[in-house]
């Protein structure tokens, strides 16, 4: 506060003046909060000697107002705890008698205690209007893990052993990496998530019923993950090191600079992995009229060398302009070498046959993504406008060697030359998006918000199954597995979202169209598959405060997903010639209309929310088995093709209770009912399932800075349309002790503890009509991992203080705003 000598003099000096005197007016507010400034300090100095003239302090309001005569000066204004700021170059005179400066925005020091140390950690579970927040940052399930692994700790989630995600079972999710698409993602989802390391992860977003300010693709929401980033100023970041046996090893750095208008950031990590997986297959056949039993025992080292590096810059251009240029690189050399045993049996259970398949694979892949961001406030809080520019590229170029040996039933050779194959397959993906997103609140808690997106996506696969001819020794192509596909899209989205506050309620109401052209060649044969369409998708959000700590929220959505790449390319993978993948070029959109009912409740040290939801789907997509017959071996092909309709209706949970300071728990759940009508496909009965799912992480700390956690995770059965999926239940521990004066932190974690994560399901063949028998049944088993694995991990933290858990609760969506379009 200014002293009463510093104000007299000003006082004395102004009035001792004959000259006259011009007003200066204006408001300090505080920079985060948007809030009046009462008793900040404003200082006014002549910028010819720097000598000070007068000064005063802000009222209740913020607002402030100075005199002087004719003249050039600068202006100071401070308050305990903020940083200060300088304007110069003010004129008064004849033709300036007034000045009103614009809202003065004081930013809170950032400073480190040395000795007292109160910084709160981020609750674990956060809940905001439209999403909910996963901050993942100091779980112990991390460490060592991949953002595979990460993902199906998280409630909702499930992740399959193919690294498939799925929402609440519906695999049509979007995911984003910090708010946006990327090429990171694109090609291989799947490989990308088991490559990356779960420690560079702040947090995850799930957005189950999307405001029509997203995009409308993912019938199942969206998930998006949010890499490390720190905001505070100077230098700071971590370094994270990990062993695991089997063999998964990574590296992780994150490093920040942050000074004035520049912000400089850094961050990537290395991962190197050689990790043993199984799977078998029993498989029943019939259709031959005689039964054929076939049994599969398949076992390979997967693993390889990858990594990522992600920078960028933030710069502010003015007090209310940022703009931000980022690039993230991801960079993967990886093998897989396997055996595969083919066991051949009669009706009688007799060995009539045995084939032993070796494969070496290599796998070179990159992406590369380029993001341009301008973001410009205007001096309403929450009125701005952004504009992004996102460029990804990537391509990925696969050879596999496979030689097969062929034996009789007493396991002898049969005779004759190896059975040589080779497979070259090479995808190249372009894709460039840009968006403008505009907001303006009005009254005092309305909002109208309105954009546009496009993006233009291209891909190219070329796909080369070959075969050594017995007698020339020459390479002959495969032609009903090999291909040379190419793919093309373009989408086009405007968007319009309104929304207030009444007393106790608050809505929001939005509408999105969204045009749609996706153009398929099979260069191989020249057939051109060219769809377009176009659609509307409205959203609307209802939510009533029924009292201080409770909440209620309804919302409803309508969504699309469009056929991918891989599901629309007639053949991509031929890694087992027995059972082959396969996707389906006349595939149509699903659309689905999703209503949900959620209710939100706070305590001291408990947070409780429910949700009951309903979805009705048509086109959804489906996976069928068929058999068929590649060059004289029977073949199982697996693809995807659209049931009439599919209804899933449930209800979800999650309590997070913290009852005392040492130990905090969350438990969620899943439970629904879903029905799958496959009668288009020739399926008489509709497919009618019950399923559930569960988790419980519990975190203890105990004396002298040591934590324990203990996870347990639940997947229930689930049928499908020609069979069903098992049951999965899995245990995870971990324990880490802060060293180093808390400036270090060792972790120890053991995933699967039981050694019981085994997928397993079954598959019947035949449309289930009395007329029709089933005429083959599969069952199938495996593993991500064929044990357990161990992590143990060594964190440094530069220039950062390790946060400390404390009880209450916690609200809204965090500091990450996420990219809507």
């Amino acid at each position: 506060m200014f002293s009463s000598a510093f104000a007299q003099r000003g006082r004395s000096g102004t009035k001792a003046s004959k000259s006259k005197s011009y007003p200066i007016v204006g408001k300090v507010v505080h920079a985060e909060g948007n809030k009046a400034l009462e008793y900040a300090t404003v200082s006014l100095f002549r910028q010819a000697d720097s000598s000070v003239v007068t000064g005063i302090v802000t009222n209740a309001k913020g607002i402030f107002e100075l005199e002087a005569p004719a003249g050039t000066y600068f202006l100071t204004v401070s308050f305990l705890g903020f940083e200060s700021v300088q304007l110069s170059d003010i004129l008064l005179d004849e033709l300036h008698p007034f000045v009103r400066v614009k809202e003065i925005l004081l930013k809170p020091k950032e400073t480190t205690l040395d000795e007292v140390n109160i910084q709160a950690e981020k609750s674990r579970l956060e809940f905001a209007l439209d999403k909910k927040v996963f901050n993942v940052g100091q779980d112990l399930a991390n460490n060592g893990g991949t953002a595979a692994d990460l993902l199906d700790n998280i409630p909702s989630v499930t992740v399959d052993i193919e690294g498939n995600v799925s929402v609440r079972g519906d695999d049509g999710v979007r995911l984003l990496i910090n708010g946006k698409p990327s090429g990171f993602t694109s090609i291989n989802q799947a490989d990308a998530l088991k490559q990356l390391s779960a420690n560079q992860i702040e947090k995850v977003e799930i957005i189950t019923n999307p405001s029509s300010r997203y995009e409308a693709e993912g019938t199942a929401g969206i998930l998006n993950i949010v890499l490390k980033k720190e905001r505070r100023k100077g230098w700071n970041g971590s370094f994270e090191a990990t062993g695991g046996i089997p063999t998964s090893h990574n590296l992780t750095l994150n490093v920040n600079h942050r000074r004035n208008k520049l912000n400089f950031f850094v961050g990537g990590g290395l991962r190197y992995r050689n990790v043993p997986r199984i799977s078998n297959e029993h498989r029943e056949d019939w259709a031959s009229g005689e039964l054929e039993i076939l049994d599969q025992e398949s076992k390979y080292f997967r693993g390889g060398l990858s990594g990522s590096l992600r920078m960028g810059i933030d710069y502010q251009v003015g007090e209310r302009s940022t703009l931000t240029g980022s690039i993230m690189y991801r960079k993967g050399l990886d093998f897989s070498n396997g055996t595969l045993n083919y066991f051949s049996r009669n009706a009688q259970d007799q060995l009539v046959a045995y084939d032993k398949r070796t494969t070496e694979e290599d796998e070179d892949e990159f992406s590369l993504d380029y993001n341009l961001s301008f973001e410009r406030n205007f001096v309403r809080k929450g009125h701005k406008f952004t504009v992004d520019f996102i460029y990804s590229s990537g391509a990925e170029v696969e050879s596999m060697d496979a030689i097969e040996q062929a034996f009789d039933g007493n396991l002898a050779p049969k005779g004759g030359p190896d059975l040589l194959q080779r497979i070259n397959n090479g995808e190249l993906e372009r894709e460039i998006t840009l968006k403008a997103d505009y907001t303006q609140p009005f009254r005092k808690d309305g909002r109208f918000e309105s954009g546009y997106r496009s993006s233009l996506r291209f891909i190219g696969n070329d796909y080369l199954v070959e075969e050594q001819n017995t007698e020339t020794r020459l390479w002959e192509s495969i032609q009903e597995v090999s291909n040379d596909f190419e793919y093309d899209e373009q989408i086009h989205a405007l968007y319009a979202n309104v929304g207030d506050k009444i007393n106790k309620f608050s809505y929001q109401l939005g509408l999105r169209a969204e045009y749609t052209r996706i153009t398929t060649l099979l260069k191989t044969t020249n057939e051109l598959n060219d769809r377009e369409y176009a659609n509307l998708f409205p959203s609307a959000f209802l939510n009533y405060e029924i009292k201080t700590g409770n909440a209620l929220q309804m919302s409803y959505s309508r969504r699309l997903r469009r056929p991918r790449f891989h599901s629309l390319n007639p053949f991509f993978t031929y890694s087992n010639p027995r059972s082959i993948r396969s996707g389906n070029p006349n595939l149509d959109p699903e659309f689905s209309h999703s209503v949900e009912m959620s209710y939100l409740k706070y305590w001291d040290k408990a947070t409780f929310s429910t949700s009951i939801y309903y979805r009705h789907t048509t086109g959804d997509v489906t996976y069928i088995v068929e058999d068929d017959t590649i060059g004289g071996v029977k073949v199982f092909r697996t693809r995807p093709e659209n049931v009439a309709t599919r209804d899933d209706i449930g209800a979800e949970f999650s309590l997070q209770v913290n009852p005392v300071k040492w130990w905090d728990m969350t438990w969620s759940g899943n439970v629904f009912r879903g029905q799958i009508n496959g009668e288009n496909l020739g399926f008489a009965r509709r497919t009618s399932f019950f399923s559930l799912s569960s988790r419980l992480n519990s975190r203890f700390s105990l004396a002298r800075d040591v934590n324990i956690q203990l996870m347990l995770n639940f997947r229930g059965p689930e049928n499908t349309p020609q069979g069903k999926r098992r049951s999965t239940l899995y245990t995870d521990v971990g324990i880490n002790k802060d060293i180093l004066k808390k400036k270090a932190t060792i972790s120890v974690r053991m995933s699967d503890l039981f050694n019981t994560s085994w997928y397993r399901s079954e598959t019947f063949g035949g449309t289930g009509t009395p007329e029709i028998i089933d005429d083959f049944y599969i069952f199938r088993e495996g593993q991500w991992r064929a044990r357990r694995q161990l992590y143990i991990t060594f964190s440094y933290r530069l220039n950062q203080k390790k946060r400390m858990r404390r009880g209450g609760r916690q609200s809204g969506g965090g500091d990450y705003e996420m990219d809507g379009m």
